[in-house]
Formats: structure tokens, sequence, C-alpha cells
């Protein structure tokens, strides 16, 4: 057995954990769309395939499984949090409310929350239902500077 067999998984482990701590501290959850359902399922069953088709050995499986679970962690922490948007991008995983400059809001079936600042512009879908949840939020933490452009079709 090798130190590598030990210390990978736990690595694993530790980042899922980070994630789903991030995933604790949501106010509001994004909503999953159908598109992201659906990649995110082909995702796995890509997964399952290689390691299916590759692995030899135990550590291999574990490997596998926790990089699966690693994905689904990372998929469903994007949100609003108190600190500012959870995001799913690994560079910028939370857009704290001061480095937010400009907020576009699109309501159609769903919310589309676009935020524009000095960080890749960022989408966030969220329920019909949290629009007034969302409002309240962006109106208690956004700084006096930011600007808020509500659109509805």
């Amino acid at each position: 057995m090798n130190i590598f067999d030990i210390i990978i998984p736990v690595l694993f482990i530790l980042i899922i954990l980070k994630e789903l701590r991030y995933k604790k501290i949501l106010i509001i959850p994004t909503r999953k769309r159908y598109g992201e359902i659906i990649v995110v399922l082909f995702s796995i069953i890509i997964f399952i395939w290689i390691i299916y088709s590759y692995a030899k050995t135990w550590n291999h499986y574990t490997i596998g499984v926790l990089g699966i679970l690693a994905l689904i962690s990372g998929w469903i922490k994007e949100g609003i949090s108190s600190k500012g948007f959870i995001s799913m991008y690994k560079y910028k995983k939370i857009i704290l409310w001061e480095e937010i400059e400009k907020v576009t809001i699109i309501g159609a079936k769903d919310i589309k929350v676009k935020l524009f600042g000095g960080f890749m512009e960022q989408t966030f879908h969220f329920k019909k239902s949290d629009y007034d949840k969302v409002i309240n939020m962006l109106k208690e933490n956004l700084t006096i500077k930011a600007e808020i452009e509500t659109m509805v079709k």
C-alpha cells in the first residue's frame, strides 16, 4: 500500500466536506434547470463507465466514487449566503456583496440574476417563488454604489 492510496481519498473527502459546508450556509439555493441536471447526469454516467472500464483496484473505485461526489457537491452549493453569492467556479467561490457593481434581474419562468463587477459575469437562476427573498437580500446587502436593474418578460 502506497502513501498516495491514503492521501488522495482523504483530499477528496476534505474537498467534499468543504463544498458541503458552503451548502450549509446557503440562505437561498439556486434552481437547477433541466439542462444542468441532464449534463450532470450524463457526466456521472461517463464517470461510472470510466470507473467500470479502467478501475483495477479498490483505490480506483474509491477515487472514482469520491470524484462523482465532489462533482455533485460542487454543483449543489450555488446560491445566496449572508456573505454574498456562492458560485460553482473555482477561481471565485464567493462573490462578496462589496464586489458587485451591477445586478440585472430578469423575471420569466424563473428569476435570472446576472452579476457584474471585477469578476467574470455570472448568472444565477432562482425559483419564481423566491423573488421577494432575492430582492430583499439584494436591497439589504448590496452597497449603495451597486446598481440594480429589473426586467420582466
